[in-house]
């Protein structure tokens, strides 16, 4: 376990059923490790301020262990553990408890991870944590319940349908390998947890339980927890708790031998797509192999390709009129970023004539990338990108404590315990050989092109299975298979970003002159306007808010 604690300034505690608080403690931050009896790893934290107390568990394994006669089951146990448990068997007990108490939960299925969070005002935290650990502990999973959170899931896949993100995903994921996990339908719904079930005679409810049996285990486990609580109390309280969570012994799923997913005829087309928005938009996608966390070959990449600054790739098609956006990168979900692959896309918002000249667009884009393969890893613009990273994760401000428990357990499925609050911020170390070696799979023969456009109406036979997105498919115009084939040239308005010299290098802060004050004090007030000024003695932020008149 993982437990930082810093108790500065903390107000008492709220420990005593009659709710009043006692005097206020003091210690000093301190960091301990320890192994969790029940094979979990734990990160317990104090903030500052708040009465708000957080906490998040991810379990390591989601939708790619679902079995092949029931899509959608991993997501179908997040919701149905939440259905009471042995020690609280009311079928809401939990989120009535929640909602009386000011707090709230949520839960979220990934490809290889299973998150669950959740708040609660402090004075009733313990006994939130114990009506939430029952989940993991002895759910019922009452075979009543089945049938309305059949329903529930079934909800959430139709609300996700109009969404053009999750329909490129579910219709990129079809291009998959038959056997790969990426081509499951992670979902779920009525189809494929009650209507085909009862048609092949499975037994949801057995099934479920035994996925319960065999995934929810304490070892699969990491926890936060985010708490004004002293570190000794939340460390009591966890073990005493969770330390119950059964741990079955058996081996993580491991999906790392499933690598090249994609390399299929159907990968390495054009795939003409009619998307819900109107808007024309051109997506570049190749996959690559599981990232180097430390290194993130994959974000100095993203980094350059979303320059926007004179040689750039939007610069170049700003000025030609063909875009007015462009993203470029991996959005770090199971979908593009799991053990068997990474995903690197290159999203463009064209615009009319953009649109007409797509092929061009992605010219110029395999122009930008060639130059980047030609001059090799730049170690100024790594250091570069470091140094604002680093200054960001150093002087961020407070977080929203919910995203930032979720965000811990699962670093902590994925980096080493000093790099459980870092992993995923940090740019750790410049490996020039690992940057190449991503970016030398970034080339046309490796990518598939997908253009999005509702002038595509009518024009798209296909249609993708789980979410009816209608679409076609195409070889790549002969021509440019050819030109990009071969050695073809640079663009030599296209080139690397100038030095930053505007990153911060010292923050010392300059004594104040003026004295401190509860509420802003307005300092100026004339024709032109009114100034308002307060101190910020906590985070020592300068920032400023504007309001205009017409």
């Amino acid at each position: 376990a993982l437990l930082i604690s810093d108790l500065s300034g903390l107000d008492g505690k709220a420990e005593d059923e009659d709710d009043e608080d006692s005097e206020e403690e003091e210690e000093e931050a301190e960091v301990e490790e320890e192994e969790g009896d029940s094979g979990e790893g734990t990160d317990e934290e104090c903030e500052e301020e708040g009465d708000s107390q957080d906490t998040a568990l991810c379990i390591g394994v989601g939708s790619f262990s679902d079995p092949s006669d029931l899509p959608g089951l991993a997501h179908f146990l997040e919701h149905m553990v939440f259905m009471g448990s042995e020690k609280y068997p009311s079928e809401n007990g939990f989120d009535a408890f929640l909602k009386k108490h000011g707090g709230s939960d949520n839960a979220s299925t990934d490809c290889e991870r299973t998150i669950f969070q959740f708040d609660v005002q402090r004075k009733h935290f313990k006994e939130a944590l114990d009506r939430w650990a029952q989940f993991f502990i002895c759910p019922l999973m009452i075979e009543d319940a089945i049938d309305r959170e059949v329903e529930a899931v079934d909800s959430e896949y139709q609300l996700a349908k109009p969404s053009d993100s999750h329909r490129k995903e579910m219709l990129f994921g079809s291009l998959a390998k038959p056997n790969h996990p990426m081509s499951k339908f992670c979902w779920g719904n009525a189809q494929t947890l009650k209507t085909e079930p009862k048609e092949k005679n499975i037994n949801v409810y057995k099934r479920l339980r035994e996925f319960w049996k065999r995934y929810y285990s304490a070892h699969y486990m990491t926890l936060a927890v985010q708490s004004k609580e002293s570190l000794d109390t939340l460390e009591e309280w966890v073990r005493e708790i969770f330390s119950q969570v059964p741990n079955n012994g058996q081996l993580k799923p491991d999906f790392s031998d499933q690598l090249s997913p994609f390399e299929t005829p159907a990968f390495n087309k054009l795939y003409r797509v009619v998307p819900v928005r109107k808007v024309h938009a051109l997506t570049i996608t190749w996959y690559t192999v599981y990232p180097h966390l430390l290194v993130k070959p994959l974000h100095y990449i993203a980094w350059l390709i979303g320059h926007e600054g004179t040689g750039s790739i939007l610069s170049m098609l700003r000025r030609k009129c063909w875009a007015l956006a462009l993203f470029g990168g991996n959005s770090e979900t199971g979908f593009d970023q799991n053990t068997t692959y990474s995903i690197f896309s290159i999203s463009i918002t064209l615009t009319d004539e953009g649109f007409q000249n797509f092929y061009e667009v992605a010219h110029l884009v395999f122009q930008y990338l060639k130059m980047l393969q030609t001059l090799g890893p730049q170690q100024r613009i790594y250091e570069e990108i470091q140094k604002i990273e680093a200054n960001e994760f150093h002087y961020q401000e407070q977080t929203d404590p919910i995203e930032y428990v979720e965000d811990i357990c699962e670093n902590m499925q994925l980096f080493p315990k000093q790099d459980f609050l870092t992993g995923d911020q940090l740019m750790f170390e410049f490996k020039p050989e690992v940057i190449s070696a991503a970016l030398n799979l970034l080339t046309p023969e490796k990518a598939n092109l997908l253009l999005l456009s509702p002038e595509h109406e009518g024009q798209c036979p296909l249609k993708e299975k789980w979410f009816g997105t209608q679409y076609s498919v195409e070889d790549i115009q002969q021509h440019w298979r050819e030109l990009w084939a071969g050695d073809f040239d640079l663009n030599p308005s296209l080139h690397l970003p100038a030095e930053n010299k505007f990153i911060a290098t010292d923050f010392a802060l300059k004594t104040s002159d003026c004295p401190d004050t509860e509420y802003p004090v307005r300092i100026m007030n004339n024709d032109r306007g009114c100034l308002w000024y307060k101190k910020d003695n906590k985070f020592k932020i300068p920032k400023a808010r504007s309001c205009h008149q017409g």
